[in-house]
């Protein structure tokens, strides 16, 4: 994988509950957390390590994976006691065979030109009927144009067809689910699905209200979101659903899987 596929949204997330994608990303290590205890995993494609840092309690020992450097290096401040962080490939992983219970594996498969490779190179390190977590775009709802993802970072974005076909390669797939907001969001915090919106008077006027308090100073719109909703005004990792009944069209698939 090559330091420019590296989706920065995804993988650099240094702005905790403030940052808009801090909720849809981190909810998805809070979704695994039951799947990893006393486990031992590898998080691939790791970034900065906020996802070691919230598996880290719950397994029984995590190593992070990134082929990026200065990420690798962010990442080690996560770590201590059973954690850790290598510099690697994910195409030519530098571990023995059957080497982990669990590899968690969040929005990366779309961005590597070899994903077939990298799937087995996964399994490779899993041990007999161990477990795969991983999350990619749902190409149902970003709507690639000929095949290509709107996204400059991504290579290719799967339907939920073609990602089970791609998996059962070397996969069972337990459960195959949708990651979307939970409907009580009005509004989602990123452009490309606020211009999805319903172009009603009262969804639109949300939606100004919306834009008009995201430019607020930090703390008076914080303190006015806690006022008026009980909440942060970003989505946190509780205001995000994973059901198999959305995974048709949930902006992102979510698949459990364990090795043949």
């Amino acid at each position: 994988m090559a330091v420019a596929e590296r989706f920065q949204g995804a993988n650099v997330i240094d702005a905790g509950s403030l940052s808009p994608y801090w909720g849809e990303h981190a909810a998805r290590y809070v979704f695994a957390e039951p799947h990893v205890e006393g486990k031992t995993v590898l998080d691939i494609a790791c970034g900065t390590g906020y996802g070691i840092g919230l598996l880290k309690a719950k397994a029984r020992s995590i190593v992070g994976v990134d082929v990026d450097m200065e990420a690798a290096r962010e990442a080690r401040a996560e770590c201590s006691g059973n954690a850790s962080v290598l510099l690697g490939d994910g195409l030519g992983l530098p571990f023995a065979d059957a080497t982990f219970d669990v590899v968690t594996s969040f929005e990366t498969l779309e961005h590597i030109h070899e994903r077939a490779q990298f799937l087995r190179e996964l399994a490779r390190v899993l041990k007999p009927k161990g477990r795969l977590i991983l999350s990619t775009p749902n190409a149902r709802y970003t709507r690639p144009v000929n095949g290509k993802p709107s996204n400059p970072f991504h290579i290719f974005e799967y339907l939920p067809d073609e990602l089970r076909r791609e998996l059962d390669a070397c996969f069972e797939i337990d459960m195959h689910l949708g990651q979307s907001l939970d409907p009580s969001i009005r509004i989602p915090p990123f452009y490309h699905d606020q211009i999805r919106l319903p172009k009603t008077l009262s969804t639109q006027s949300l939606l100004f209200a919306w834009k008009v308090m995201n430019k607020m100073p930090l703390g008076l719109r914080e303190s006015l979101s806690m006022a008026i909703w009980k909440k942060p005004f970003y989505p946190t990792v509780d205001d995000y659903i994973f059901s198999q009944e959305s995974v048709d069209r949930a902006p992102v698939q979510v698949a459990i899987c364990h090795k043949k």
